[in-house]
C-alpha cells in the first residue's frame, strides 16, 4: 500500500469504492453496483490499494500468479472489460492503469486523515469518536490472495499504532470520549495486545470510570488465562489482588511504541470479580 495515496478527505462526486471491512462498489445515488465478473471486482481493489497507478504487467502478475504470462494478461484485458467505466489509462503508451477520478476510495481518506493526525498533533486533539470510528475495520477481510495478505498486515499494524497513540494523545488532553472509542477499536482488533488494553484502561481511570476500568481489567486476565499467559506485572500493578484497589489513583505513563510483554508459560487463577465501586458511568462506544 503507497503512503502516497492520491485520495482525499474531500469528497468526490461519482462512484465510492470501499475496501475497508468489506467490498462495495456504490453509485452517487447509493445504489450498489456489482461488475460483471468477480476478477473486475479484484482488479479495481488492486487499483485501489495500490496508490497512483499500476503497470499492466504488473498487476497481472499480482492478481493471477499461478498463470503464466501470456495468460495472466489476457485475464486482465477481461477484466478490464467488465469495469472499463471506473478505471483509466495512464502512461503515453497506456502501460498504466488507474481508477478514474470520479472514484472515491475509503482508504485513500483514511490514509489522508491519519496523515493529518500524524503531521499535527493539534489537528489529533480535534479527532471526534466518530471520525476515529473509521479505524475500525482490517483491509478486504477474509480475501485470501497473497498481495492483499501483505496489504492488510500493512494497514493493521498502520492503523492499531495510530489508534494507541490517539488514545495516549487524547487521555492526557481530558478528552474522554474520543480516548476511549479509540482505546475500545485497539482492543476489540486485538484483544491480547497488553499496550492496547493498558491504554484503555488509563482512559476509562481519567474519566473516572473506575467499574468499566476494573471491567477491562478482568476481562484480559480471563482472556490470558485461557491461553495460558499472564498480564506484564505493570498492568497487574493497576488492580492489586487486595481490596485496597478502589483508593488506586496513580496512573502510570505509556510511552509510545513501548514494547508489548506479554509472559508465557504461567498459570494463574482468576481473580474474583470485584465490588462495582467508582465515579462516573462506563463509557460504551
Amino acid at each position: 500500500m503507497s503512503t502516497d495515496q492520491r485520495r482525499s478527505c474531500a469528497p468526490v462526486r461519482g462512484t465510492r469504492l470501499r475496501v475497508l471491512g468489506c467490498i462495495e462498489l456504490t453509485t452517487p445515488e447509493g445504489v450498489e453496483k456489482t461488475p460483471a465478473d468477480l476478477d473486475g471486482l479484484r482488479l479495481l481493489a488492486a487499483l485501489a490499494v495500490a496508490g497512483p497507478s499500476r503497470n499492466r504487467s504488473e498487476l497481472a502478475a499480482t492478481l493471477w500468479p499461478e498463470l503464466p504470462e501470456s495468460s495472466a494478461s489476457a485475464s486482465l484485458s477481461d477484466a478490464i472489460l467488465t469495469v472499463a467505466d471506473l478505471i483509466v489509462e495512464v502512461g503515453e503508451d497506456g502501460a498504466g492503469l488507474a481508477l478514474s477520478p470520479d472514484v472515491s476510495v475509503d482508504l485513500g481518506e483514511v490514509m489522508a486523515r491519519l496523515r493529518d493526525w500524524d503531521s499535527d498533533p493539534a489537528v489529533a486533539l480535534t479527532a471526534t469518536a466518530a471520525e476515529i470510528s473509521v479505524l475500525g475495520d482490517d483491509l478486504l477481510p477474509g480475501w485470501t490472495d497473497q498481495w492483499v495478505d501483505q496489504e492488510r498486515e500493512r494497514f493493521h499494524k498502520l492503523r492499531l499504532h495510530s489508534l494507541e497513540s490517539l488514545c495516549q494523545l487524547l487521555t492526557q488532553a481530558g478528552r474522554h470520549e474520543p480516548a476511549i472509542r479509540a482505546g475500545e477499536l485497539m482492543v476489540d482488533a486485538e484483544p491480547l495486545r497488553e499496550s492496547a488494553r493498558r491504554a484503555l484502561i488509563e482512559a476509562h481511570l481519567a474519566a473516572g470510570n473506575v467499574s468499566e476500568a476494573v471491567h477491562q481489567y478482568d476481562t484480559f486476565v480471563e482472556l490470558c488465562a485461557s491461553f495460558g499467559f499472564a498480564p506484564d506485572a505493570e498492568l497487574r500493578s493497576f488492580f492489586p489482588p487486595s481490596p485496597a484497589w478502589p483508593v488506586l489513583h496513580v496512573r502510570r505513563t505509556i510511552h509510545p511504541g513501548q514494547a508489548v510483554l506479554v509472559g508465557r508459560g504461567v498459570r494463574f487463577d482468576v481473580p474474583a470479580r470485584r465490588a462495582q465501586v467508582g465515579a462516573g458511568a462506563a463509557f460504551r462506544g
